[in-house]
């Protein structure tokens, strides 16, 4: 599972430091997944943060750069599982003078187009946040996470029950937000063609497992059938 404890602002520290040292090195870069559906109006506080990189590279590359332009990015193997054949990406997080505590970290994941379902993302069409923050667009937030929810839906891992109810809270956070907005699938042709037709197809699963959405998914432009 996630390092659990963190802050929004620790859960932002940790997303401006590794997104400006990627800006600086020429990456085009957004945040994904939890981080940035916070950003967008998600209540829950993400546990870790998850970056697209709009890059052919091998990720190691750009998770490599990270380390070695600031000592607080390290490698370790993952803390549920310490007998692992990979490593992961760590930001130590800077030990308040008034707190006794152990000094935390926030995981750092990175992604490329096409990783875990994720389009590539225009530099024009990157959106900065109240909190100054790179993220992606809305509408493709939302459908990420609805590919994030079959994934978890479809995995005997025993934390996908956690994840999943999570998800679907993210999910039912985004789209009121959504609702509120000029979104509609009719002006996403921007987004990659695969992209799109796996959205048509997830958000046709997840209403049928909660048809109370259905409303909300048909203002966007979602059929049933």
């Amino acid at each position: 599972m996630d390092n659990p404890g963190l802050t929004i602002a620790e859960i932002r520290l940790a997303s401006k430091t590794a997104t400006s040292i990627l800006a600086d090195a020429g990456y085009s870069c957004c945040l994904v997944g939890s981080a940035a559906g916070y950003e967008h109006g998600i209540t829950r506080v993400p546990n870790d943060v998850d970056i697209l990189a709009m890059t052919d590279q091998d990720p190691v590359e750009p998770k490599d750069l990270l380390v070695s332009q600031n000592s607080a990015f390290y490698w370790a193997k993952p803390v549920t599982n310490t007998q692992a054949s990979y490593r992961v990406l760590w930001y130590r997080l800077p030990l308040e003078k008034s707190s006794a505590s152990l000094q935390k970290s926030c995981r750092i994941d990175l992604f490329t187009p096409g990783m875990i379902h994720l389009p590539r993302i225009p530099r024009d069409r990157i959106i900065w946040s109240s909190s100054g923050l790179p993220i992606m667009p809305l509408f493709p937030t939302l459908m990420h996470k609805i590919q994030a929810w079959k994934a978890h839906l479809a995995s005997t891992k025993p934390w996908a029950g956690v994840k999943q109810a999570n998800d679907i809270h993210d999910i039912n956070d985004l789209l009121r937000v959504v609702e509120a907005v000029d979104v509609n699938l009719d002006n996403q042709n921007w987004l990659d063609a695969w992209f799109l037709e796996e959205a048509v197809d997830g958000v046709r699963m997840f209403t049928q497992k909660h048809p109370e959405t259905a409303r909300g998914w048909l203002k966007l432009g979602f059929h049933s059938h």
